[in-house]
């Protein structure tokens, strides 16, 4: 969903330095129509500083974490100390994921007719938001399920059409990945070799692009991926299918978990 009018404490968000000085930086919140924020010197980096602008300049992105928020004084103080490196890299591709939506939502808006570019797209991106844990993933449905996504996630019929055409033509659809958790166990004497050939018989069934790998024996994930939902339920099932017509009186599978993601080229 698009961002409250004012950050919480602990939030992360993404900013802009604005002035680099002595005692700290001065930056403008990206998700907050540019509110300002202050960063402490200490809070620039771990360890001594001995330059600050050895660390930011102005105009750079940075990602800090809130630790200080006062509405009433409309006054915000971020750490960059407190933000891992995979902390940064994941709330910058929120971020980018969130502008891009927000730009073909924006676009479709202005192509429907509506006056209020801003507005409508900021609406509808809170409706994709509310009904979907990320909206780019309402926009990577529509390549496979046209419109119909939109529409359910309470987008008016005549935005969702001008959207649908503005993903077909500027979105490429993202790999789509599940995971499968499995427990095999062999009470045989040959008990190494029947596991090998129940997941072997996964593998063969899947027709799709697959891996599997131990979570430590004797637990294996099946990892499925294709371009397309569907091949990727269909091969999950199939796997799942050809594993249990495999296993004998001495075996025993159990799928212990499912996982879905989607990994964007």
């Amino acid at each position: 969903m698009s961002s409250p009018s004012f950050p919480k404490r602990n939030d992360l968000v993404v900013a802009t330095v604005k002035s680099v000085e002595e005692h700290g930086v001065t930056v403008s919140l990206d998700e907050y129509d540019g509110l300002e924020a202050y960063i402490p010197r200490s809070h620039v980096a771990s360890g001594r500083i001995k330059d600050i602008r050895d660390f930011v300049k102005e105009g750079d992105k940075v990602v800090g974490r809130v630790i200080r928020a006062d509405r009433r004084l409309g006054q915000v103080d971020l750490s960059l100390r407190y933000v891992s490196e995979t902390e940064k890299r994941e709330k910058l591709e929120e971020w980018k994921e969130r502008n891009r939506v927000l730009s073909m939502l924006r676009l479709a808006a202005q192509r429907a007719g509506y006056r209020d570019l801003d507005s409508v797209s900021r609406e509808a991106y809170e409706r994709l938001g509310a009904y979907y844990k990320n909206p780019l993933d309402a926009l990577e449905d529509v390549i496979y399920e046209g419109a119909e996504p939109l529409i359910k996630a309470g987008i008016d019929e005549r935005l969702a059409e001008e959207l649908k055409a503005i993903v077909e033509s500027q979105l490429k659809p993202p790999i789509y990945v599940k995971d499968l958790i499995v427990k095999v166990v062999s009470y045989a004497s040959d008990g190494v070799e029947r596991v090998r050939r129940i997941l072997s018989r996964g593998l063969e069934a899947s027709g799709a692009d697959v891996d599997i790998y131990t979570a430590g024996a004797p637990r294996y994930v099946i990892s499925i991926r294709s371009r397309d939902p569907k091949v990727v339920k269909r091969a999950a099932s199939s796997i799942l299918r050809a594993m249990e017509r495999e296993v004998g009186a001495s075996d025993h599978l159990e799928l212990v978990e499912e996982r879905e993601r989607r990994k964007r080229t």
